[in-house]
């Protein structure tokens, strides 16, 4: 289940880079922001999973480019950023859909399980978003960033300190950038998921018995998430339908948190 092929709030003349584009919700979203007119960057560490990807996409080389992105590592965002670029132009819309976590008891944490998460899911946010906007202020333009945090910020989880932890710092983080960024037309804004079908979220669930179940049984709505469904969120806030809407955490997850 999803929403119908193509269907996509209208992003004409945005230039949107997607990070973990290559998969789950950042494809689907990649996907979208084509069929809503846009020129697309989808960046990844997977260089494999890229090349399927431009394959499923079939857009000409002027409106859809992909990259091998690392976003821990700033100077390698900025090099790519600036190649990006250089392709399509200045990129006015961002969604940060880069992301892991590590599943493992809270005294089983090391350091590098704790780095590895929060690097990626808060710092590699904060360092495309960054170089983003320098950008952006420099040439004037406006501009909307979509960061990407879970519902379990919001309500915890067991055996996922890091990632609870980190996604909760996205949260607080769309706030302050939302802030930062506003006298400058640039928008920031947060979708927060709830469990959505994607290989991370499956590989999570089915290492506990009964994971499955489990989960789908908090959603109210009786399914999960499609990427589709996050997807059309995160390209209604890159559009002019949000043009006024900044600093905001758009919860998509079926209905788990009223319950």
């Amino acid at each position: 289940m999803g929403l119908p092929k193509g269907f996509a709030f209208p992003l004409d003349g945005r230039v949107v880079l997607v990070t973990g584009g290559a998969s789950g919700i950042g494809r689907a979203t990649v996907l979208m922001a084509l069929a809503g007119g846009a020129k697309v960057a989808a960046v990844d560490i997977n260089q494999d999973a890229l090349a399927s990807l431009r394959r499923e996409a079939g857009v000409a080389g002027d409106r859809f480019v992909t990259d091998i992105m690392d976003v821990t590592n700033r100077v390698h965002v900025e090099k790519s950023m600036s190649t990006i670029k250089e392709a399509l132009g200045t990129i006015d819309g961002l969604v940060c859909s880069a992301g892991t976590s590590i599943e493992v008891p809270l005294l089983a944490v090391t350091p590098e399980i704790w780095n590895r998460v929060v690097d990626l899911n808060l710092d590699g946010t904060f360092y495309v978003a960054q170089a983003m906007a320098r950008d952006l202020i420099a040439s004037g333009k406006p501009g909307s960033i979509v960061t990407i945090a879970s519902a379990q910020a919001f309500r915890g989880r067991q055996n996922s300190v890091a990632y609870v932890a980190s996604k909760a710092g996205v949260f607080g983080l769309t706030k302050a950038l939302a802030l930062d960024l506003a006298p400058n037309g640039i928008r920031v804004n947060c979708v927060a998921p709830g469990a959505v079908e994607t290989p991370l979220m499956r590989s999570i669930l089915e290492k506990a018995p009964g994971g499955m179940e489990q989960s789908l049984s908090r959603i109210p709505m009786g399914r999960f998430g499609q990427p589709e469904d996050l997807a059309a969120s995160v390209c209604f806030l890159l559009s002019d339908a949000a043009a006024w809407t900044t600093g905001q955490t758009l919860h998509v997850n079926g209905g788990s948190l009223v319950v």
